[in-house]
């Protein structure tokens, strides 16, 4: 890593820091009783698309409202149909996303996050840690514990779809009591 890659992840970290000193209280939810749900991934892979859709679609179907918003990484693309998408003109050179749309979903309270993210994104990342959502999921990174609740180790499986099949597997399974 060089000296400019070691600088942007300093001031990231530290703007995460900062702004992560307010979070809310996180409690424990499930797939059933959560009636909000926000989806976050990354619009790069156009197949990301068609599985997070259909993914987010069958949640409607079980009477939850769901909010997506995705990072593209292209300056050229600002806008895809139904999704609320953000690329990196709005994103600072460390790293911070500073749309206001960002903000505006960092700020829902949702009863559960679900980062559908397989590989790095410092923007996602972004709103997964300072989301106000009751409850985080994502995949297993273990230098990204803090953002989120409940992590989902792969394996060898690679695919957002294997992911998402996880996910809801694992939230399925969660008991508590209330």
């Amino acid at each position: 890593m060089n000296i400019l890659d070691r600088i942007k992840n300093s001031l990231y970290r530290s703007v995460l820091k900062q702004r992560g000193s307010d979070r809310p209280r996180r409690t424990i939810t499930n797939l059933k009783d959560a009636q909000t749900v926000g989806i976050i991934y990354d619009s790069s892979d156009p197949d990301h698309d068609i599985t997070v859709t259909k993914f987010a679609e069958m949640l409607r179907n079980k009477g939850k409202k769901v909010d997506i918003i995705a990072y593209i990484n292209d300056k050229k693309v600002d806008h895809k149909g139904d999704i609320e998408v953000f690329n990196p003109k709005a994103v600072n050179w460390y790293g911070i996303p500073l749309d206001e749309r960002v903000s505006a979903f960092c700020n829902k309270p949702f009863d559960l996050l679900i980062s559908a993210v397989l590989g790095e994104s410092k923007p996602l990342e972004y709103i997964a840690y300072l989301s106000k959502a009751k409850y985080r999921v994502g995949p297993f990174d273990e230098q990204k514990t803090y953002c989120y609740d409940l992590m989902i180790q792969m394996g060898t499986q690679t695919t957002l779809d294997y992911l998402l099949e996880q996910m809801v597997s694992f939230l399925d399974k969660i008991n508590y009591d209330k």
